[in-house]
């Protein structure tokens, strides 16, 4: 990866639960929780939501045309520190780097680097250091795994109306006399119910495995996590601010109303029988003219907008005061269950591109849950086709918008089932050859799949970046340190970044997953900068990069480094910011750019 040169935003909040990575010991008893109380009804991941009735806000949060992209910082927003100040930095005129302001912030980017370098093995010191250290974009964002156990928690007792299965150590909307009270802290049920939902002091035993008990979560507070997407997303929004983060795109929403549509359309007419490829385009067809599809296609855009408008009250955003959260850049991922009836699969594909049509915050689709159960490796290479077929139908066409990114390669032969061989499913190669992936979650098997070299190749030659969580593929898989494929797709040039995948069931944060980057992956501090540039570069967002080429760091004409001015300045140059106004992709970049420019300039 080659040397960065960057800048900005300097946030100094507290530190988070959870920043040690996911490493229950180290993890805080309480969470900041965000405001609650507001309600958007939709499901937990396992494709069994209810409807949400519309917000009335049909375009709550969508800037307007001709005003900044909503969720972008204004200039001036941040410290104001320039790139120079730092007593640490020499006084180097121009010596070779092309300009006195330029040797400045290199020099300053050298001193970040060499004070990470310096404190790596001091915990306290390497989390006060990634906590303020920019971070770009988290692209792999699960919103029902992204809020901690005693938020829900929190929630569930101040609002009433829910009681705790104790036998499940689940949340249950009934209450009745085998249920008991919401406890609260320091009740030793409360303790129970956080390692439960939880990653937090999980012990793997012969009785239960980190596999199981992470992917057991999501059930038992899905009670909760199903109505509550608005003020889920407020208290996301929170965190990705107080760790430096430019730009999040959650998995928001599934859609059990195109599921229902599907399966049922299909079944009615072909009992015990699933939907094959040479059936797509008529059934395709048969769907967009039943009488509830246009619910279906609503179902996804009504909780966008009821989900950021909750979000949006919560935080204060439209208000005189509003929260720092309210500048992080969103876009929202829709998630689709690999376990679902095969037409019902289909038809949450099929209403997916169709919204992305009416929709702009709504940007991918993602399909969900463990790889390696028995549907899911069944149904793998029938879920990779449909996606060809709406690629070749609405992307190669131009008919819709919506981006593909998938879980591909979250196998290990250990949690395998012995009649599959990695070698042969291809899921990694599949997911980018058949289903046209542009990003690929996990893609921890890839050195196992056939012809490895060829594959790393590949998704070097055609920019698929992959989303690094080593927080949950050490818990679920049992997979880090140098088994894990990070520098295998480092040395292949393949563009790799930084994610959380279920951060709060993990017991992490973005903080945390760079610290299992620098502590376990030994990573230094322009390959986490280059992996901050890769997620914005490879975020679903509109508009022009602001780089001709991100792997050099060649910015485009107009704003490019001048004698007198560099990447990341405040206020932009001119030309740059003429440029910016046009491309809300390049305004989060140029952020992340001035961010930089900030923290390496503070002492």
């Amino acid at each position: 990866m080659r040397t960065s040169k960057v800048v900005v935003l300097l946030i100094s909040l507290a530190v988070l639960p959870g920043c040690g990575g996911g490493d229950s010991s180290k993890s805080e008893e309480h969470p900041p929780n965000s405001e609650a109380g507001q309600q958007d009804a939709d499901l937990p991941e396992t494709g069994e939501d209810s409807d949400t009735p519309d917000a009335g806000t049909p375009e709550a949060g969508t800037p307007e045309a001709g005003t900044p992209e909503a969720g972008t910082p204004e200039a001036g927003e941040d410290a104001d520190t320039e790139a120079g100040e730092d007593a640490d930095v020499p006084d180097v005129g121009d010596g070779g780097c092309g300009s006195p302001v330029a040797c400045a912030a290199l020099a300053a980017e050298q001193n970040a680097s060499d004070k990470l370098a310096s404190i790596s093995g001091d915990d306290a010191a390497l989390t006060d250091f990634l906590t303020r250290m920019p971070k770009g974009a988290d692209l792999h964002n699960h919103l029902s795994g992204a809020v901690y156990a005693e938020t829900y928690l929190d929630w569930a007792k101040t609002e009433g109306g829910f009681c705790i299965t104790t036998s499940a150590l689940s949340l249950s909307s009934t209450c009745g006399s085998t249920n008991v009270p919401v406890p609260s802290p320091g009740e030793p049920l409360f303790t129970q119910l956080v390692q439960a939902w939880s990653m937090e002091g999980f012990v793997p035993s012969p009785a239960e495995s980190g596999h199981d008990h992470f992917f057991a979560t999501f059930g038992k507070f899905g009670a909760v996590s199903g109505t509550h997407h608005g003020a889920m997303l407020a208290d996301v929004m929170a965190r990705a601010a107080s760790e430096n983060e430019v730009y999040i795109e959650p998995m928001l929403t599934s859609n059990s109303t195109a599921q229902n549509l599907g399966a049922s359309l299909w079944g009615d007419n072909h009992p015990g029988v699933w939907l094959s490829a040479s059936d797509l385009p008529a059934f395709r067809d048969k769907l967009m003219a039943a009488s509830g599809w246009s619910n279906a296609v609503n179902k996804v855009r009504t909780d966008v907008n009821a989900s950021e408008a909750t979000a949006r009250q919560l935080l204060g955003c439209d208000g005189s005061q509003p929260s720092e959260a309210c500048a992080v850049g969103v876009r929202y991922a829709t998630y689709i269950s690999r376990s679902g009836h095969t037409a019902g699969v289909f038809a949450q594909m099929l209403a997916a591109f169709e919204a992305a049509k009416l929709e702009p915050r709504l940007v991918a689709l993602n399909l969900v849950g463990p790889e390696d159960s028995s549907t899911a490796l069944s149904r793998y290479d029938d879920a990779m086709g449909m996606l060809g077929y709406l690629y070749d139908t609405y992307t190669a066409t131009g008919l819709s918008p919506l981006r593909v990114t998938l879980h591909a390669g979250e196998l290990a032969p250990a949690y395998t089932p012995s009649s599959y061989n990695i070698s042969t499913i291809d899921h990694v190669r599949k997911a980018v050859q058949v289903a046209h992936a542009e990003r690929i979650g996990h893609g921890l098997d890839v050195l196992l799949e056939s012809n490895p070299t060829e594959l790393l190749d590949e998704l070097h030659q055609k920019n698929v970046l992959v989303e690094i969580c080593l927080s949950s593929n050490i818990q679920i898989l049992e997979i880090g340190g140098t088994d894990h494929p990070l520098a295998s797709y480092l040395d292949h040039g393949v563009p790799v970044a930084l994610a959380t995948d279920d951060q709060a069931v993990s017991r992490s944060s973005i903080t945390g997953e760079h610290m299992r980057a620098v502590q376990d992956q030994h990573l230094d501090y322009v390959q986490l900068k280059a992996m901050a540039r890769n997620s914005l570069e490879h975020a679903f967002l509109p508009g022009e990069s602001l780089w001709l080429s991100v792997e050099d760091l060649t910015p485009v004409a107009a704003c490019a480094n001048t004698a007198t001015t560099y990447l990341g300045e405040d206020p932009v140059p001119a030309a740059c910011e003429q440029f910016l106004s046009t491309s809300a992709r390049a305004q989060h970049q140029w952020e992340l750019e001035r961010r930089f420019r900030a923290f390496e300039a503070a002492p």
